[in-house]
């Protein structure tokens, strides 16, 4: 026994190397947690994926503003949506030749003529929680998106993408 006492008195910083081993452990587990989302919020992400793909069809053209995009449950900050202005739609849409071109839509084509009446907010198809552990370090991965172009406030064109 006086030797365990003689140990424990000639390392010091035993306690101290005890306590930031358990910190340690504490912020791992709490990161796995994080990482794998809440019980609630995956289940509720999902359902609210759902409800915007079956929004999507309630989008018309023409007739739909951006304030009730965000009426039918496009919330562009619980669903992380980039919003481009007019030069990153052009950028966004940019074709590869002239021939690509002529095949985009009549309302996205219009776009490279006024490009300050328009905007575009997408909409990735997939859970913030998706990536894992390390998922905010990781190049994003986004399966699909939905793209609304709005011309004016309104929705011009509307698409779901993969990949």
């Amino acid at each position: 026994m006086s030797n365990l006492i003689r140990w424990r008195d000639s390392h010091p910083l035993l306690p101290l190397l005890l306590v930031a081993s358990l910190i340690v452990l504490l912020a791992v587990a709490a990161a796995v947690i994080w990482s794998r989302g809440s019980l609630t919020g995956d289940d509720a992400h999902s359902v609210s994926l759902d409800l915007m793909k079956s929004a999507y069809g309630k989008v018309e053209p023409g007739r739909t503003s951006e304030p009730e995009l965000a009426a039918l449950g496009f919330d562009q900050a619980r669903f992380k949506a980039r919003s481009l202005s007019g030069l990153g739609v052009q950028e966004y849409f940019m074709p590869h030749t002239s021939a690509d071109f002529d095949q985009l839509d009549p309302a996205v084509q219009a776009c490279f003529d006024a490009s300050d009446r328009c905007t575009a907010l997408v909409f990735p198809l997939a859970s913030p929680h998706s990536g894992g552990f390390m998922a905010a370090n990781a190049a994003p991965r986004v399966p699909g998106r939905v793209v609304f172009l709005l011309k004016s406030g309104r929705v011009a064109y509307k698409t779901v993408q993969n990949g």
